[in-house]
Order: C-alpha cells, then sequence, then structure tokens
C-alpha cells in the first residue's frame, strides 16, 4: 500500500490547525496509508496540547525555534521521507479541506506524468477571508479564486497566482502543466522531489517555493496545476498581509530570485530598483535590499519586524531520548547494537526513547533486516557515503528527543548505561554535554577525553613528557569529571544545547569533527562531561577499517588542517614528526 504523508507547519496557528485537522475528517483514504507530520515551528505552546483527541495516525515535530516556512516544511518533509512516504501533501495550516478526493485526484496527477514532481489544486479563499468581501454576492462566497494556476513573471520577478479575486465557474477546471504551483498546497512525488532537494532554507520564507520550482525546471521536471480539486485558504494568517516582516523577506528574497536566475535586462532593473528603495523605500524594503546585498541571511533581522517574541521555548517535547547511530558497513555489529540498546537491562524505554539508524550508503541489505527485526526503529537510508558528520546530521534531523545519544555503530550498551547516561545529564538540566566510559576489547578503559590541541601542548606533550597535553588521556574513574572535549563514540547532547550550538561541523568527511565540537561548546561556556559510571563496550575503529588505513590517515590530516588552518597544522606535523623521534630516541636511551 503506498503511502501520503501530510505535512502542515504551525507557529503560534494552533486554532487554524485544529480546523484543518477537523476539515480533514472527510478526506477519502482509500488505497494509501495516510500519516500526519504536524511541525511546531518555535511555537510558545505545545502544539500536542491542542490536538483533537479523536483524531490519529499523526507525530508531532518541534524545530526548537521558528525556521520559517522553507525550514519547517524541510523538516516535516524528512520525517516523512523516513516513514517512507511515497508522496508528501504539503499543506499550510491555514487552510481547510474541499474536496474529499483532493489526495485521490493529486496522486493520480503524479502518476500520470511520472516526470511532474509537483502538483497543486485550485485554492479558493476560505468563506470571509477574501480580499475584497463587500464585492461578492453572498451565494459567492466560498466561490472566490486565491490560486487558479499561475505563471512566473520574469519582468517582475513574481510568481503570479491566476484568477485571482474572479468568482469560480470552472473557468479554471483544468489539468495542465505551469511554471508556478502554489506553496500553499501541493502534492510531491518523494522520488522526484529527491532529485531537486527541498527548500532553501537561508530564504525563510517568500519565494522558496518560486526557487525549488525552477530548479525543478532546469532537471527536466515538471509542474502541474489540477483545477478539478481544490482547497480553501485563509490567507496570510501567519505573517500577516502587508505586514513588514513580509515586506522585508519579499524584498530581500525577490532578489536572491532575480540576481540568480533572470535575464540581464531584469537584473539591470532589479538593480535601479534597489537605489530607489534605498532612497525612499520603507525600513523593511531598505533592511532587504541592505541584507541581500550583503549576504545577510541568517535571521538576526527577522525579529526586527515581527510581533514575535525572540525566543520559542519547548514545554514538551515528543519524545525524552533519541539514540542515533549511523552504520557504514558494520552490519554484525550495527545489529548488536541495536540488541544492546533494546535488552531490558539497558535502560531503553520504548515509550519515552526512540532509534534512529542511518545506513551511509553500504548496500548490505542492513535496511531490511532491522525493519523485520526492530519495529520501533527508525531508519533512514542514505545512497551514498556522507562521512561521520554530515550522517550523524542528517540522522539527528530525524529525532524527537529532548536529549540526543550519539552512538557509534561499534558499541554496545552495558547495564543501565543509558539510564545512568541520561540521568547524569537531566540532573545538569540540559546544560552540559556527557560523554560515557568506553570500555576496549581487551577489557581497558579507552582514553577517550582530550583537551583541546595547541602547539604548547604538543611541545609539552612530546618534549616534556606531560601525558595528557594534546593525546587523548582517561581521566578520573571514581567520579564525574569536566573535560576539555571527549571523542564521539557515546555523546549525549542536550536538544537545547544543539539549539545553541549548531549541529556537527559538516566540513570535514571524517576526524575532529569531535574537536571541533568541542571548540565551540567552549567558546559558548557549556561543560562536557565524562561519566565513568555509564558504561559502553567499544569495537574500536570498525568503520574507518572500512576505509583502509591510507584512506583514514589521509582523512585525519585533512580534519587537522580544516580545523587548526595551513600555517598551525604545517607547525604541528613538524613538531608531532620531531617530537615522536625524540620519545623514540628517550626510550632507546632508557633501554640501554
Amino acid at each position: 500500500m503506498e503511502k501520503i504523508a501530510i505535512v502542515t507547519v504551525d507557529f503560534n496557528g494552533h486554532d487554524d490547525t485544529v480546523g484543518l485537522l477537523n476539515s480533514s475528517k472527510i478526506l477519502n483514504t482509500k488505497g494509501f496509508e495516510v500519516k500526519w507530520f504536524l511541525v511546531d515551528n518555535g511555537s510558545d505552546s505545545y502544539l500536542g496540547n491542542y490536538i483533537p483527541k479523536n483524531f490519529s495516525d499523526f507525530e508531532i515535530i518541534q524545530t526548537g525555534e521558528n525556521k520559517g516556512f522553507a525550514g519547517g516544511y524541510n523538516h516535516g518533509i524528512s520525517y516523512a521521507n523516513a516513514w517512507g512516504a511515497d508522496y508528501i501533501f504539503a499543506i499550510n495550516n491555514d487552510t481547510l479541506i474541499g474536496d474529499p478526493e483532493i489526495l485521490q485526484k493529486l496522486v493520480k496527477t503524479l502518476k500520470d506524468n511520472t516526470n511532474l514532481v509537483l502538483a497543486s489544486p485550485k485554492i479558493l479563499f476560505a468563506p470571509g477571508y477574501e480580499f475584497h468581501k463587500n464585492r461578492y454576492k453572498k451565494s459567492e462566497v466560498g466561490k472566490v479564486i486565491w490560486y487558479g494556476g499561475g505563471y512566473l513573471d520574469w519582468d517582475n520577478v513574481f510568481g503570479k497566482n491566476r484568477g485571482v479575486d474572479e468568482v469560480d465557474g470552472g473557468q479554471y477546471d483544468t489539468l495542465e502543466n505551469t511554471d508556478f504551483v502554489s506553496g500553499c498546497c501541493f502534492m510531491a512525488s518523494s522520488k522526484n522531489l529527491g532529485k531537486t532537494g527541498l527548500f532553501n532554507e537561508k530564504l525563510f520564507a517568500y519565494f522558496e517555493d518560486v526557487d525549488l520550482m525552477i530548479r525543478a525546471k532546469k532537471l527536466g521536471l515538471e509542474l502541474a496545476y489540477n483545477g478539478k480539486t481544490y482547497i480553501y485558504h485563509k490567507v496570510s494568517r501567519t505573517s500577516g498581509i502587508g505586514s513588514p516582516l513580509t515586506d522585508y523577506l519579499i524584498t530581500r528574497n525577490r532578489l536572491f530570485v532575480g540576481f540568480k536566475y533572470a535575464s540581464l535586462r531584469t537584473r539591470f532593473s532589479l538593480w535601479k530598483e534597489s537605489v530607489r528603495f534605498l532612497i525612499s523605500g520603507r525600513i523593511a524594503q531598505k533592511q532587504g535590499v541592505m541584507d541581500f546585498f550583503l549576504g545577510k541571511f541568517d535571521g538576526n533581522n527577522l525579529t526586527n519586524f515581527s510581533v514575535q517574541p525572540d525566543s520559542y521555548p519547548l514545554f514538551k517535547y515528543s519524545k525524552e531520548l533519541s539514540i542515533v547511530t549511523v552504520n557504514f558497513k558494520t552490519y554484525e555489529l550495527t545489529l548488536k547494537l541495536l540488541e544492546s540498546i533494546t535488552k531490558k537491562n539497558s535502560g531503553f524505554d520504548e515509550l519515552k526513547h526512540e532509534i534512529v539508524v542511518l545506513d551511509n550508503g553500504s548496500d548490505d541489505g542492513i535496511g531490511n533486516e532491522i525493519k523485520k527485526t526492530y519495529s520501533q526503529v527508525k531508519f533512514v537510508q542514505s545512497s551514498e557515503n556522507l562521512g561521520f558528520s554530515k550522517g550523524n546530521n542528517k540522522a539527528i534531523s530525524y529525532t524527537l528527543g529532548e536529549y540526543i545519544l550519539l552512538l557509534n555503530s561499534d558499541i554496545e550498551v552495558k547495564t543501565d548505561a543509558i539510564k545512568k547516561i541520561l540521568t547524569f545529564a537531566k540532573e545538569k538540566k540540559g546544560n552540559a554535554v556527557v560523554s560515557g566510559k568506553l570500555i576496549l576489547d581487551d577489557g581497558s578503559t579507552q582514553k577517550s577525553v582530550f583537551k583541546l590541541p595547541t602547539i604548547a601542548g604538543a611541545l609539552k606533550e612530546y618534549f616534556l613528557g606531560i601525558k595528557g597535553e594534546y593525546a587523548q588521556y582517561t581521566p578520573s574513574q571514581s567520579k564525574p569529571s569536566v573535560v576539555e572535549g571527549a571523542v564521539m563514540a557515546c555523546y549525549l547532547i542536550p536538544r537545547k544545547i544543539l539549539n545553541k550550538i549548531g549541529i556537527l561541523s559538516e566540513e570535514s568527511f571524517l576526524y575532529f569533527e569531535d574537536i571541533e565540537y568541542a571548540r565551540r561548546l567552549a567558546k559558548g561556556n557549556i561543560n562536557i562531561y565524562y561519566l565513568p559510571e555509564a558504561e559502553f563496550l567499544h569495537h574500536h575503529g570498525a568503520s574507518s577499517k572500512m576505509l583502509g588505513q591510507k584512506v583514514a590517515a589521509t582523512l585525519n590530516r585533512k580534519g587537522m588542517k580544516i580545523y587548526h588552518g595551513t600555517f598551525k597544522y604545517l607547525t604541528l606535523e613538524l613538531i608531532l614528526f620531531l617530537g615522536q623521534k625524540f620519545q623514540r630516541v628517550l626510550k632507546l636511551v632508557k633501554y640501554h
């Protein structure tokens, strides 16, 4: 049975979301497995408290901050892909279902043309939300068109809705290819959406749909409008019609799309218009122009134009703990890890915790085995080896937990280890990263913590013989210790720290990602604790062995160079080379 994921994003619009869910009771889902993915996009109160009790087959996903239209939908679509969706039905939360057959009709549209990536329905103003409320007869309310197909106006760089404010008399009841599909509601082929990539998150909102559609067309994919089905739209409920935030985003993002894709003549027109905005435009327009030309897309200026608060607290998480692991050709070890996690004495709670496994292009069939044996595991398949950081980041993007526990695939969980490491993190109120104790195959304790590497530390370690100044070492085994850094084979990161510090750096394919993250944590005044009572067996280096020693050594040097920069890297390489020679000489002198 094919799967349809319905994705909607909510930012402080819970009443609208409930209205959409209630309207969806009329949907015909026959022949499909349908699940809703409700993205709580950093709202002030938890969306889950508002969901009707009789509503089922949904999953609430929290972003921890307002990621805008682009980031919110990307978040939901990523979860839908992990679920295995064949089709994504993206729909704004300020809409209402009109046609009970909309899922059936839009899927058929995509099936009839396998080159389609998106298909959109006709969109009518929800009754009472028309731009010109007094223009229409009572019998015409609910029949006023907001989108009846569309096109890209390259002279003005706008996606334009066809039929706006017209009364629907069947004039746009067509099925046709189009250059512009409204981001308000569309059905996507998951397969073809994988080719285009998702929305550009730096755009936040507005023109992110246009950008995606242009990319699709450049790949030879097509877009469709199906006017034989429809929804209702409460227009611009989130940002507000004509609000400063809308003004700012449209100004900035229109310039982005225009200068990236439009003709030279249009770009020249945009340049002249930008000058005019800077001289006599509204405040939001001036800021939008300046931020575009300065390359500022980090969102720091968004709060200047929004009535929303600067921070978005999470009142409740869908899961307490998310355990994340990445498999690269470690089939047997990954299954051993899952077996050790799910044992009764590990501390894993199936109701409160979740497991996310990403396969890094292993092509060993592990996904089928996991789905057969561990139904509670969320499995994500990557078609290629993304490396350590990128693989873990992708897996993290599918998590729902308040705490994220990264475990290498060559780890086995010992008795109560999950319970102990989570309990300690909760005692610290989520304000610290926690690393467990790693035990090697021979029963010894792995040297798994380190000081941030410096030239001074290398000199002390290799020429003055002060252990632990540069190389990894073993801290106290009698109590928890604050350390500068720890290897990421077992690494618990609270969600609020992840939101503050960010995900793992993807500059390096493998190696130095733990050192780089420790440096960022230090800058943020966040402690890393080594917890000896939480024990994990570590079959050290299983994934890197699959790469081969030469490849691993090359990647290690590359990671070191990225972290330190060329000059410091070369200096340290010289110190380490001479220091290791010096240590060998000392050993020979001592032996004789």
